[in-house]
């Protein structure tokens, strides 16, 4: 009886080079030497030298796992282009915000995600939520509405990457920051409120570190509505540099599947990291288990 020859495992990495700054190491070449000498099929998809759009070559090469090798901004950027399709995504974080990577555990180090994503370690592929935002985009993390956006903005204009780059753009956003008036209804509520920030949260934590949603669960099909309504230069320094939560007593957090955020003046606007100006009203609905993501299997399966 003939023997069937098992099928190789085809590969695409989708690269930013120049997420996360200068670094020491080349994702790309790090990746061609880890596969020098294995079995699996590795294809490479440059996003600062697009020769086609990642959707014909998803399509051309009809591949088993699409990596995003990027930080937050280059993961959404993949898995818009995996909704809808079968196949799971790996990320290997190399961005100076790597919230998602950190939300699922997925490793800094790159050799332990390439193990992960050729099943050289035990990996799991898991179903998580989404958020759809105004019938048209998609979140992935967090997005939010006030305080933060407005120091993504002032971020993405200083032009320095990091902590730092945070910590510097900080201090303008506290003097430029002034509290909203908000109204946030669905089918089932509807309030105002005085807010500093409105977060629509898919998950914990920013990719700071800062723990703004203790209780958020990606596969639970819903997320939260974080409003943080007093605001102490201590609460932004957590946002920055802590990982402990924000104080209860001046956040409050619904949950929900569908939400409507109205501002009575318009107001900063970002979502997963990318700021895309003001706006005066958001809409949010769940899109539950709506990605196929690739993390560490959890201690009973690694047993």
């Amino acid at each position: 009886m003939a023997q069937t020859t098992p099928m190789r495992l085809r590969l695409l990495f989708v690269i930013n080079p120049v997420s996360g700054g200068k670094k020491k190491a080349d994702p790309e070449t790090f990746i061609k030497n880890y596969f020098r000498e294995r079995a699996e099929e590795v294809h490479f998809f440059m996003l600062d030298e697009p020769q086609q759009s990642l959707t014909a070559i998803i399509k051309k090469i009809a591949p088993d796992k699409v990596i995003a090798v990027g930080g937050d901004g280059t993961v959404k950027m993949v898995a818009e282009e995996l909704l809808g399709k079968d196949i799971p995504l790996g990320i290997l974080p190399t961005g100076s915000a790597n919230g998602m990577a950190t939300e699922l555990c997925v490793p800094a180090d790159w050799e332990q995600v390439l193990h992960l994503i050729t099943n050289e370690t035990p990996a799991v592929e898991r179903n998580i939520d989404l958020i759809r935002i105004n019938k048209k985009d998609v979140c992935i993390h967090l997005s939010d509405v006030g305080l933060n956006a407005l120091l993504v903005k002032n971020f993405e204009q200083r032009g320095i990457r990091g902590k730092l780059g945070y910590a510097l753009s900080s201090f303008k956003t506290l003097w430029q920051n002034k509290r909203l008036a908000v109204r946030i209804e669905n089918k089932d509520l509807q309030l105002t409120r005085q807010a500093h920030m409105i977060v629509l949260a898919n998950a914990r934590m920013y990719g700071t570190g800062a723990c703004i949603n203790p209780d958020g669960d990606l596969t639970d099909g819903l997320f939260e509505v974080v409003i943080l309504r007093r605001l102490s230069i201590p609460e932004l320094l957590k946002m920055l540099f802590r990982h402990r939560p924000f104080d209860p007593a001046k956040t409050e957090i619904l949950k929900a599947s569908q939400v409507t955020i109205h501002t009575r003046k318009r107001a900063h606007f970002q979502i997963d990291g990318e700021y895309r100006g003001k706006i005066n009203e958001v809409t949010a609905s769940i899109l539950p288990k709506a990605l196929k993501v690739i993390v560490p299997a959890p201690p009973a399966e690694n047993s």
